[in-house]
Protein backbone atom coordinates (compact mmCIF):
# COMPACT_ATOMS: atom_id res chain seq x y z
CA UNK A 1 0.00 0.00 0.00
CA UNK A 2 0.89 3.80 -1.33
CA UNK A 3 0.52 6.69 1.11
CA UNK A 4 0.88 10.23 1.18
CA UNK A 5 1.19 11.91 4.10
CA UNK A 6 0.92 16.09 4.85
CA UNK A 7 3.37 17.42 7.17
CA UNK A 8 1.93 16.78 10.63
CA UNK A 9 -0.76 13.98 9.43
CA UNK A 10 -0.48 10.96 11.64
CA UNK A 11 -1.40 7.44 10.74
CA UNK A 12 -1.95 4.17 12.79
CA UNK A 13 0.42 1.07 11.52
CA UNK A 14 -1.04 -2.60 12.69
CA UNK A 15 2.01 -5.08 12.74
CA UNK A 16 -1.40 -7.45 12.71
CA UNK A 17 -1.06 -10.91 12.72
CA UNK A 18 2.56 -11.15 10.13
CA UNK A 19 4.19 -8.05 10.84
CA UNK A 20 4.47 -5.17 8.41
CA UNK A 21 7.54 -3.03 7.28
CA UNK A 22 7.47 0.25 6.63
CA UNK A 23 9.32 2.01 4.09
CA UNK A 24 9.90 6.30 3.80
CA UNK A 25 10.32 6.74 -0.34
CA UNK A 26 10.51 10.84 0.32
CA UNK A 27 10.15 13.13 3.13
CA UNK A 28 10.62 12.13 6.77
CA UNK A 29 8.45 10.20 8.97
CA UNK A 30 8.55 10.50 12.53
CA UNK A 31 7.40 6.65 14.37
CA UNK A 32 6.87 5.68 17.61
CA UNK A 33 6.05 2.08 18.82
CA UNK A 34 5.93 2.21 22.46
CA UNK A 35 9.21 0.75 23.02
CA UNK A 36 10.04 4.30 24.78
CA UNK A 37 12.29 5.61 21.93
CA UNK A 38 11.29 7.94 18.79
CA UNK A 39 12.73 7.31 15.11
CA UNK A 40 13.34 8.92 11.82
CA UNK A 41 12.57 7.90 8.55
CA UNK A 42 14.02 9.58 5.55
CA UNK A 43 14.11 8.22 1.96
CA UNK A 44 15.15 4.59 1.56
CA UNK A 45 14.86 3.96 5.42
CA UNK A 46 12.48 1.73 6.39
CA UNK A 47 11.14 -0.15 9.54
CA UNK A 48 9.44 -3.35 10.85
CA UNK A 49 6.89 -4.06 12.85
CA UNK A 50 6.34 -6.90 14.72
CA UNK A 51 3.41 -9.00 14.79
CA UNK A 52 0.58 -7.96 16.65
CA UNK A 53 2.95 -4.05 17.10
CA UNK A 54 1.73 -0.99 16.99
CA UNK A 55 3.28 2.20 16.52
CA UNK A 56 2.12 5.81 15.49
CA UNK A 57 3.84 7.69 12.12
CA UNK A 58 4.01 11.59 12.04
CA UNK A 59 5.19 13.32 8.49
CA UNK A 60 7.46 15.87 9.45
CA UNK A 61 7.50 16.84 6.15
CA UNK A 62 5.97 16.01 3.25
CA UNK A 63 6.19 12.16 2.76
CA UNK A 64 5.43 9.29 1.02
CA UNK A 65 5.98 5.82 2.26
CA UNK A 66 4.48 1.89 1.61
CA UNK A 67 3.24 -0.34 4.08
CA UNK A 68 3.60 -3.92 3.58
CA UNK A 69 4.33 -7.33 4.90
CA UNK A 70 8.02 -7.82 5.29
CA UNK A 71 9.75 -10.07 3.30
CA UNK A 72 10.43 -13.63 5.51
CA UNK A 73 14.03 -13.73 7.25
CA UNK A 74 14.28 -10.28 6.56
CA UNK A 75 14.37 -7.78 9.25
CA UNK A 76 14.78 -4.46 9.14
CA UNK A 77 15.59 -3.68 12.90
CA UNK A 78 19.03 -5.26 12.12
CA UNK A 79 19.79 -2.38 9.34
CA UNK A 80 21.94 0.89 10.30
CA UNK A 81 18.87 2.77 8.35
CA UNK A 82 17.09 3.69 11.51
CA UNK A 83 18.16 6.33 13.81
CA UNK A 84 17.21 7.95 16.69
CA UNK A 85 15.55 11.20 16.89
CA UNK A 86 16.79 13.77 19.32
CA UNK A 87 15.16 14.31 22.86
Amino acid sequence: MECCLAQGELIRLDGKKYGAILRCTSGTIWLTCGDGRDYLLSAGNSFELAAGQFAVAEALQAAECTLGQPLSGYNALQKPAIRLAAC
